[in-house]
């Protein structure tokens, strides 16, 4: 039923729903890539933005405090005033950096997650600066073994907390950009899937629509070729079975009527000449609806010639009829004067016997 209702619709439709399905294709197609890429582009962007730059100060903050620690170790160690006052700027310097990390920080974290991981990391960092302001203390009033004592105490497990809370969040936000990564990959690997099925899908779409009408349109011609060459050469017994409503239905079923027209007025012919032959000059056409447009003057002519011919024949016969009435006074006549010579001939030999 589907076959049929495609076999229906007009060549013009059918190519106008061939086109119209690449370029709905195209356009899915078009579609589809953009959105995926702009997705991977969101991706990219989020790794480029958040995660990198997240990791970068997450690490560089790790990094300073480590390097806070040295200075702290040797401030621990020394006992020279200038030195101490040395190492005190240049820590009091660190902390700066830290605390506008922590700051820049907040500008890149993606998440509650991320937000929970640097909170408790900056927790953990200024209750070993609390620790760190006690031992500074001691340290300058060079209690050098109780200084000692405390940084290799408490001192080292609350810079333990506080780095290993700094590893923490650098890779929460490593994992974060490799799973970033990941799902650019996998919208990627999904863009071309799709792309691939797409491709596939129309091209076979528009490879059976191409073979269909390639098919519906060449049968039907080569049909119309031989059928009209077999009319050509005479044969009318010619029956094109194509029965669809496009183009070339229309046309075939035209070629079909033609052929039919051409049938009756060629068999009303032999008739009408047959009986013309026979001298029957009162007989009429068989199919005069068939005589319509050029083929009317056929009929004309026909009737034409049988008026010619019957008016012919009347004056034949009205001219033997004369010819027959004259030869008949002629016998007549004939006879008259027969009568009268052999009158004349018995008067005559009466009037020799009177004499003698």
């Amino acid at each position: 039923m589907k076959v049929k209702f495609i076999r229906d619709i007009k060549i013009k439709t059918k190519l106008l729903l061939l086109g119209g399905i690449s370029i709905l294709g195209l356009i899915f197609m078009g579609t589809e890539s953009v959105i995926t890429a702009r997705q991977i582009n969101e991706a990219s962007t989020e790794i480029s933005q958040s995660w990198v730059p997240a990791i970068i100060i997450a690490e560089e903050l790790n990094t300073r405090t480590s390097d806070y620690r040295i200075k702290e170790y040797n401030h621990v160690i020394t006992g020279d005033s200038r030195d101490m006052d040395r190492l005190e700027g240049e820590m009091t310097q660190i902390r700066e950096d830290i605390t506008r990390g922590f700051t820049d920080y907040e500008l890149y974290i993606t998440n509650e997650s991320d937000r929970k991981l640097m909170e408790e990391a900056e927790g953990e960092w200024n209750k070993y600066l609390e620790y760190s302001d006690r031992l500074l203390v001691i340290s300058r009033q060079n209690h050098t073994q109780e200084a000692f004592d405390m940084i290799i105490g408490d001192s080292r497990q609350l810079f333990d907390d506080a780095s290993d809370g700094l590893l923490k969040v650098a890779d929460f936000n490593r994992k974060g950009a490799e799973a970033a990564s990941i799902q650019g990959d996998n919208l990627y690997d999904q863009l071309a899937k799709i792309k691939i099925i797409t491709i596939c899908l129309i091209g076979g779409i528009i490879s059976l629509l191409v073979i269909y009408i390639i098919i519906a349109i060449d049968k039907p011609v080569k049909a119309l070729v031989e059928g009209t060459g077999r009319v050509a050469n005479g044969d009318l017994e010619v029956y094109l079975p194509y029965r669809s409503k496009d183009e070339i239905g229309i046309l075939t079923n035209s070629v079909n009527q033609l052929i039919k027209r051409l049938k009756n007025i060629i068999d009303d012919e032999k008739y009408l000449f047959r009986e013309i032959g026979s001298e029957n000059f009162e007989v009429k056409s068989t199919c005069e609806h068939a005589y319509r447009g050029d083929f009317a003057p056929i009929l004309y002519s026909i009737t034409s010639l049988m008026s010619r011919l019957d008016a012919a024949k009347k004056r034949k016969e009205s001219g033997t009829e004369d010819l027959a009435a004259e030869n008949e006074k002629e016998e007549l006549a004939k006879r008259a004067v027969c009568r009268e010579i052999t009158k004349h001939g018995r008067r005559k030999m009466d009037a020799t016997d009177k004499k003698g």
